[in-house]
């Protein structure tokens, strides 16, 4: 997918996807830019139109002499306006929620539907700790508060941001926080930032308004939230159902900058969320984003949009089970091959093959032959076992998988990945979609 990187004005911005699609603005926080959004990005712009502009003093949009929410959200609805958008959803997060939420108090027949990734409109939501020292400049805008800010905008704060909250720091890419930190440093942008670190107290003003604009107009709205955000808490997402009971609420275990570890999730999120809403194949764009392709089995599916979404949700569910990553390929390529489903076996020794499985394992399989490996074996044959049965498998195959060394959330782990490959079987039945290219050598190899 294409990313394009363009100016309209004052406003900097990355734009991809096809422009007669539905359009997705996604509006970003401090102290960072559409940076943020380059790897969510290309998973949505398969089926929409992405925009993604940088604020005005962030990123490589120019920079204002001061500024103020007002006035960044006014510079963003004049952008919306030069670039021709006249219906779109938006993303918001953190400073882009106050933008976001402007416009749509300016334009709400223009907002088809809110996704809100850690953008809060309650006080509620506002932590205590994290925005103590903020109002305190509200409530007294002396020089001595003012300075006393100056600490956000150091190096230190701004890679604390992207990292409190998140368990494995090996996931953050360094570029993120050091980019966000030579941009802050241009001359006189400290003093754009700390103002509007003052005019945040409009936004809190505002949040009944914005309450309001929730309960008249009702947009669909998923709130998908790093739940460890130090700056805006689970709470502020939650609140969100009170003005709009059909709101979406989904928490993360990370912290602020939630796209940085978990954007595939995410993005599986927005897909379907935005699918049911707005239309669109969604159900395969979420299949592009686990896959990185679209496979012929998920566009055979696809004539459902319901049952491929089932599907994708099955899959997702077994790999969250007790077994290993190679065991549950195990499990789904020996029950592909008890059901001579050429197909699904493809698919899975490829990915078997990916996690390190043996070449004399994949043949074992596709042959229907024991595994040396006895957990391994213990694993094919069980399966196997279950997907000739049908379920109805006889008291000794399952005591002889709980012998090899497995216990009941195994066993119930197992069935459960022998039946959502069922169904794929049964599809590719009805169906006969050819091997993709890229499962191909897999097959030919066993």
């Amino acid at each position: 997918m294409t990313v394009h990187y363009r100016n309209a004005g004052p406003v900097f911005y990355r734009e991809a996807g096809d422009p007669s699609a539905p359009t997705v603005l996604l509006l970003h926080g401090f102290p960072t830019s559409s940076h943020m959004f380059r790897d969510l990005i290309p998973l949505l712009a398969e089926h929409y139109h992405v925009v993604a502009p940088d604020l005005p003093g962030f990123g490589f949009s120019e920079s204002p002499d001061r500024s103020t929410f007002d006035r960044l959200a006014a510079i963003i609805d004049t952008f919306t306006d030069t670039i021709g958008l006249s219906r779109y959803a938006i993303y918001v997060f953190d400073y882009g929620a106050p933008v976001g939420f402007r416009l749509a108090l300016a334009h709400p027949e223009r907002i088809t539907a809110i996704i809100s990734q850690n953008g809060n409109a309650y006080a509620e939501g506002l932590s205590v700790e994290g925005w103590n020292p903020i109002q305190n400049y509200w409530r007294s805008p002396t020089a001595e508060n003012r300075t006393a800010l100056r600490a956000f905008l150091q190096p230190e704060a701004t890679k604390w941001q992207y990292s409190h909250g998140v368990s494995d720091a090996s996931l953050l890419a360094p570029e993120a926080w050091t980019l966000d930190s030579a941009l802050l440093a241009r001359p006189g942008n400290d003093e754009i930032q700390l103002d509007l670190f003052l005019d945040y107290a409009s936004n809190v003003a505002l949040y009944p308004k914005f309450q309001a604009y929730f309960r008249a107009h009702q947009p669909p709205l998923l709130a998908v939230w790093g739940k460890n955000d130090p700056f805006f808490l689970p709470v502020g997402a939650e609140a969100f159902k009170r003005d709009i009971p059909n709101a979406e609420v989904r928490f993360l275990d990370t912290g602020h900058f939630a796209l940085e570890t978990h954007v595939t999730e995410i993005a599986n999120a927005i897909l379907r969320f935005l699918g049911r809403h707005l239309g669109g194949e969604s159900a395969l764009a979420r299949a592009h984003a686990l896959y990185g392709f679209t496979p012929n089995l998920a566009v055979a599916m696809s004539a459902d949009g319901a049952a491929l979404d089932g599907f994708l949700d099955g899959m997702i569910a077994f790999s969250h089970t007790s077994l290993g990553p190679l065991e549950q390929q195990i499990v789904m390529m020996a029950a592909s091959r008890a059901s001579a489903n050429d197909y699904s076996v493809a698919v899975h020794a490829t990915a078997a093959a990916a996690l390190g499985a043996s070449p004399d394992v994949l043949h074992a399989i596709a042959e229907r032959q024991p595994i040396a490996d006895p957990r391994l074996e213990a694993i094919r044959r069980f399966a196997e076992a279950l997907a000739v049965s049908r379920g109805k498998i006889a008291d000794a195959d399952r005591e002889r998988f709980v012998s090899a060394g497995f216990n009941d959330a195994a066993v119930i782990a197992v069935a459960f990945g022998v039946a959502v490959k069922t169904f794929a079987h049964h599809i590719v039945h009805l169906t006969h979609p050819a091997i993709d290219a890229e499962f191909a050598p897999a097959l030919a190899g066993v």
